[in-house]
């Protein structure tokens, strides 16, 4: 998904977004992300924010092409055959790879999310999930959500600003304040 953001949607990957959408849908009691992370000093740092257990993955001299995809998906089946309180599964991915793990995990009678570009996500995947979460969407409501804080902050500060003048205790009304 990093990949499909920077080339289609010229913009960096921000997983947090991903995050949030996924807390609206439940509880999240486990997060993993795999890569070389040597090489990805942004999305560490993200990763760490985020309490996401980074798995490192080392290329082989020939590359890691599908290393990471299958560490994922073995993961993912351990967990469901072990942990029976976890009901669903959430993929931030857009390759195609994955649809047999998606139908795996389907028959086993989880559910499956997958957040993806909508631009750069196979339609395969996009249709065999329980649903498809759109990155491209989740920026466009999180774009129109700052500018409904921006209007809420702007009259609040007007508002604190009136209890101000007017000799009103500032203190807790700028604690109720958005930040």
């Amino acid at each position: 998904i990093e990949i499909g953001a920077k080339s289609t949607l010229h913009r960096e990957f921000d997983v947090a977004v991903a995050l949030d959408a996924l807390k609206e849908r439940g509880d999240i009691v486990a997060k993993f992300a795999y890569a070389n992370w040597s090489r990805q000093e942004l999305a560490t740092r993200q990763m760490a924010e985020n309490a996401i257990q980074m798995v490192q993955r080392v290329p082989s001299p020939r590359g890691d092409k599908n290393g990471a995809d299958i560490n994922l998906a073995l993961d993912a089946l351990e967990m469901a055959f072990t942990h029976d309180h976890v009901n669903a599964f959430a993929i931030v991915s857009g390759d195609s790879d994955f649809i047999p793990l998606v139908n795996k995990l389907k028959e086993y009678g989880k559910t499956v999310y997958v957040v993806g570009g909508k631009a750069f996500t196979s339609t395969i995947l996009q249709q065999n999930c329980h649903e498809f979460v759109s990155y491209e969407s989740l920026l466009d409501s999180r774009r129109g959500r700052r500018g409904d804080d921006r209007q809420r902050r702007d009259r609040d500060q007007l508002t604190l600003t009136a209890e101000s003048g007017a000799g009103a205790a500032s203190l807790p009304a700028a604690a109720a304040a958005p930040a």
